[in-house]
C-alpha cells in the first residue's frame, strides 16, 4: 500500500467458510486501488485470517459481535465506535445482520464519512421467532439512516427491505455475488467421493435453516432411487444429521462428506445440485453449480429466482416441500438429456454471475460514495 488509497474497515459477524464470507474476502483481494482492513466477530476460522493476512490484508477481530446476542450489542456498538474514531476509514462496509446492524450504529458514533452495508440474505424468516424477526426489522429500519448505499444480492431482496419501510429506493444497488467462473467450468471432477452416480449434491454449511431434513425427507420417500447424495460442508448439525441418517437407515444413499476445499472437482464429479433452503441471499453455490453445467432444484425464495429459472435450467420448489423435492429429484435422475439440456443452460447464464462483474460494481459503489 501507498498509504493514499481510500481506507476501507469491512465488517462481517463470523468470518467462517460461507458465501458471505467469500464475497468479501473476494472482494478485498479483487480491487487494488483500496487499504483494506477486514474486522469479524467472535466466530472465525483461523485459515480465512490466515489467507487475508498472506495477501497483506490487515484484520481486527471483535468478540463482542456475536451472532444473534442482542445482550452484547450495546457493548459492541460502543467498543467498535472507540476503534473506528482512531483508525479514520473512508468507508466502512458491514455484512450480514449483526455486523450490519452493530457496524452501522457505531460508524454513526464515529462519524465515519461513507457507510456501505451488504444484506447477503433476508434476516426475517418463517422458521424464525417472530419476535426475533421484529427485533431485527427495528433495527435494520433505524441503521438504514445511517446507511449511504445499501447493496443486495438480488433486485427481489431490494424490494423485500423497501415493503418492509427499510431505507428508500434511491440508496439501494444489486451486486449480484461474483464467482471464478472458468475455476468451475474447467475442473477435472474429483474421484474420492463416495457413491455412485447420478450424484445429488448439496454444498453449504451445515446449520439451521438449510433445509437438510427435507433432503432427506426427500430421498426417503423416493421408490428405488437409484444414485447417491452427498452432503458437502461442515457445522453445528454435523452429529445430528450423521445419527438421523443411521436412524432412517440411509447409509447406502446419503453420505456426509464433512468441509471440502476442492468443491468445483465435487460439482465436476456430480450431477445435480439441491438447496431446500428456508432462508438465502443469492447463494454463491448455485452460480457455481450453474458454472459447472449442473441443473438445479432450489427453493423459490430471495435472489433465487433471478439463478434458476424454472424448467429452463432447473426446478424452484416451496421451502420445507420435500415432496416437490423427491418429484424434481426423480425426473432429473431418470432423464439424462434433460440433464444435459439445464446444465448447457446454466453455463451460459452463469456469465450474468461472474466475479469480475461483481468487482466491477462494487467499485462503482465505493466511487459513488466517496463523490
Amino acid at each position: 500500500m501507498t498509504g493514499s488509497e481510500p481506507r476501507v474497515f469491512h465488517l462481517i459477524t463470523r468470518l467462517l467458510k460461507g458465501g458471505a464470507e467469500a464475497k468479501t474476502i473476494a472482494t478485498v483481494q479483487g480491487l487494488d486501488d483500496y487499504e483494506f482492513t477486514v474486522g469479524y466477530g467472535a466466530e472465525y476460522d483461523q485459515e480465512q485470517v490466515d489467507l487475508l493476512e498472506r495477501e497483506g490484508i490487515a484484520t481486527k477481530r471483535f468478540p463482542l459481535i456475536r451472532h444473534y446476542n442482542p445482550g452484547t450489542t450495546g457493548p459492541a456498538v460502543l467498543s467498535l465506535a472507540r476503534y473506528l474514531r482512531r483508525e479514520n476509514f473512508d468507508i466502512v462496509h458491514t455484512h450480514s445482520t449483526e455486523a450490519g446492524i452493530i457496524g452501522r450504529f457505531a460508524a454513526a458514533l464515529a462519524d465515519v464519512p461513507n457507510v456501505v452495508h451488504t444484506v447477503h440474505g433476508v434476516p426475517f424468516a418463517d422458521d424464525r421467532n417472530n419476535v426475533l424477526n421484529r427485533f431485527v426489522l427495528a433495527c435494520e429500519r433505524q441503521a438504514a439512516k445511517y446507511t449511504d448505499r445499501i447493496v443486495t444480492n438480488a433486485d427481489v431482496i431490494a424490494d423485500d427491505y423497501l415493503e418492509h419501510g427499510i431505507g428508500s429506493s434511491d440508496q439501494y444497488t444489486t451486486v449480484y455475488s461474483g464467482v471464478d467462473l472458468d475455476a468451475f467450468a474447467d475442473a477435472e471432477p474429483g474421484k474420492n467421493l463416495p457413491g455412485e452416480r447420478p450424484r445429488v449434491v448439496m454444498v453449504g454449511r451445515l446449520a439451521d435453516g438449510k433445509g437438510h431434513g427435507v433432503l432427506l425427507d426427500a430421498v426417503e420417500s423416493l421408490d428405488g432411487f437409484n444414485g447417491s447424495v452427498c452432503i458437502v460442508g461442515d457445522g453445528p448439525l454435523y452429529d445430528s444429521l450423521e445419527q438421523e441418517i443411521n436412524e432412517r437407515e440411509l447409509t447406502e444413499d446419503v453420505f456426509l462428506v464433512g468441509f471440502r476445499d476442492d468443491v468445483p472437482r465435487v460439482l465436476a464429479a456430480s450431477d445435480i445440485l439441491v438447496l431446500p433452503s428456508f432462508r438465502e441471499g443469492t447463494p454463491r453455490v448455485i452460480t457455481e453449480a450453474m458454472a459447472s453445467g449442473l441443473p438445479v432444484v432450489a427453493t423459490d425464495i430471495a435472489g433465487v429466482p433471478e439463478q434458476v429459472v424454472d424448467s429452463e435450467n432447473g426446478y424452484l420448489i416451496p421451502t420445507g416441500d420435500s415432496l416437490a423435492l423427491a418429484e424434481r429429484l426423480h425426473t432429473l435422475i431418470g432423464g439424462a438429456e434433460l440433464q444435459d439440456r439445464m446444465g448447457a443452460n446454466n453455463r451460459e447464464r452463469s456469465e450474468m454471475f461472474s466475479e469480475e462483474g461483481m468487482l466491477s460494481a462494487i467499485d462503482s459503489v465505493y466511487e459513488q460514495v466517496i463523490g
